[in-house]
């Protein structure tokens, strides 16, 4: 029961905390420590621990700290998604599916977590996590595809410059080449003009 107790509390705190954005906190009471210690040392060999953690984070206080990152918007977040919209056309369309994605999601964990778990959380707070989880997946999608489009474009362009670079030389060695020639039959008609072929003295190159 603690295994799938302590399973809900990492899925929870990895989508509701992870935004490494730090907030002032209820004086007394460590949410960022408990979160910490919840994401990096969650160890099933120390129930001790990870149910005083648990404790910490289910906590009045903690729960209003968490409320209060979700009115928080991330910068970083924000300038991702009008940088997405910039470039996409359907960002926001399978942004607004997210929450009827979420819903059947919740359900399933809800109705198989633990009593205790169930009388401590509510399922509007795995939503909010859920949707928030599955928005960070959907802009780490986008965002990893334009990165690969734009890779894609500067090697098709670096390709294409390096095309007209060689064309650009080829053309300039064809032009040198006819140049040589002209200059040689030109030197070669002097040469016969000069010998007395009177034919050779009227050519022009």
């Amino acid at each position: 029961m603690l295994y799938r107790q302590i399973f809900f509390i990492n899925a929870l705190v990895m989508a509701v905390f992870c935004s490494g954005t730090a907030m002032a906190q209820e004086p007394g009471v460590n949410c960022e420590g408990a979160k910490q210690y919840l994401v990096g040392q969650y160890s099933r060999s120390d129930p001790v621990n990870n149910e005083k953690y648990y404790q910490i984070w289910a906590s009045p206080e903690c729960e209003n700290y968490r409320k209060k990152a979700e009115l928080r918007v991330d910068p970083e977040i924000e300038s991702n998604e009008q940088f997405i919209r910039s470039l996409t056309s359907d960002y926001d369309e399978r942004l607004a599916k997210i929450p009827a994605i979420c819903a059947p999601i919740v359900e399933t964990r809800w109705f198989a977590a633990s009593e205790k778990f169930r009388s401590q959380q509510n399922r509007s707070e795995l939503l909010t996590a859920c949707i928030r989880n599955q928005s960070h997946s959907l802009r780490a999608e986008y965002l990893n595809r334009l990165n690969a489009d734009s890779a894609t474009q500067y090697a098709e362009k670096l390709r294409l410059n390096q095309e007209q670079i060689a064309a650009d030389k080829q053309a300039y060695a064809e032009r040198q080449a006819a140049h040589e020639m002209k200059m040689e039959q030109w030197r070669d008609a002097v040469k016969r003009c000069e010998a007395g072929q009177i034919s050779y003295c009227s050519r022009t190159f």
